[in-house]
């Protein structure tokens, strides 16, 4: 596990801000905090940090995400997407 840093940008003014996620993965990342901020946040592509695993308060804890639902997780992080940009 490692933990990976969004750069999101708050839809309404522009406001820079960062997620951090601890998941097997980036794109497990960045799915789930698609799914948790998505809708005030745009969220960066690519990864602005990346640590070793450890919990601080507001990060999200994918590390026990079973890999069997990954292409649902990545679906439906599209999915949002798509709705928000419309």
């Amino acid at each position: 596990m490692k933990q990976y840093e969004y750069q999101i940008t708050r839809k309404a003014t522009g406001r820079v801000e960062w997620a951090r996620a601890t998941a097997a993965s980036a794109d497990i990342a960045r799915a789930q905090i698609v799914l948790m901020y998505g809708p005030q946040f745009d969220v960066a592509d690519l990864y602005s940090d990346i640590n070793p695993p450890h919990r601080i308060l507001g990060e999200i804890d994918c590390s026990d995400f079973p890999m069997s639902d990954f292409a649902w997780l990545i679906r439906e992080a599209k999915r949002e997407e798509a709705l928000l940009a419309a």
